[in-house]
């Protein structure tokens, strides 16, 4: 069985890149069953990023800062739930694709790199964050970083630019 890994985060996400997974899935399916993960990450370095930027007595409008940051953690939920979603239609539409669905909290490097190499998947399909290409030329690529990892391996990986 073939076996497709297809990494999404709260700010790594681009229509084109599930699309490419599902299209490989599809041709793939010619040569026997195919298994589709896709890898829901939700970014908590980020929420610990502007967590600890800001005190917990501070308000923003009327809410505490604290009640803020809880929100906008809810909310990289309830995106992660919508992109899945497009996910699993796009993947309903093939006969043999066994597909799985994991929402992950962690860090991007980390679990991506663990799924991609415990997974044993032959191909990963995964989205630069929309950095301007000279920031990601002087300080590096998170997806780039996982992509070595994964080919150093021998596996194949896509990356696909952030477009929503």
């Amino acid at each position: 069985m073939k076996r497709i890994l297809l990494v999404l985060s709260t700010t790594r996400y681009s229509h084109a890149s599930v699309t490419h997974a599902i299209d490989e899935a599809r041709e793939l399916l010619v040569e026997g069953p195919v298994s589709l993960r896709v890898l829901y990450i939700i970014e908590t370095g980020e929420l610990a990023k502007v967590r600890s930027s800001i005190d917990g007595d501070g308000w923003l409008g009327s809410k505490p800062q604290s009640q803020v940051i809880d929100a906008l953690a809810r909310q990289h939920h309830k995106t992660a739930r919508h992109r899945i979603r497009r996910a699993r239609k796009l993947a309903k539409q093939l006969e043999g694709l066994v597909l799985t669905v994991d929402e992950v909290e962690g860090e991007y490097v980390d679990t991506a790199s663990e799924a991609a190499l415990l997974g044993d998947v032959d191909r990963v399909f995964m989205t630069r964050a929309d950095k301007p290409f000279i920031t990601r030329f002087l300080f590096g690529s998170d997806a780039e970083t996982v992509a070595r990892l994964v080919r150093d391996r021998g596996g194949q990986v896509v990356i696909d630019d952030h477009i929503v």
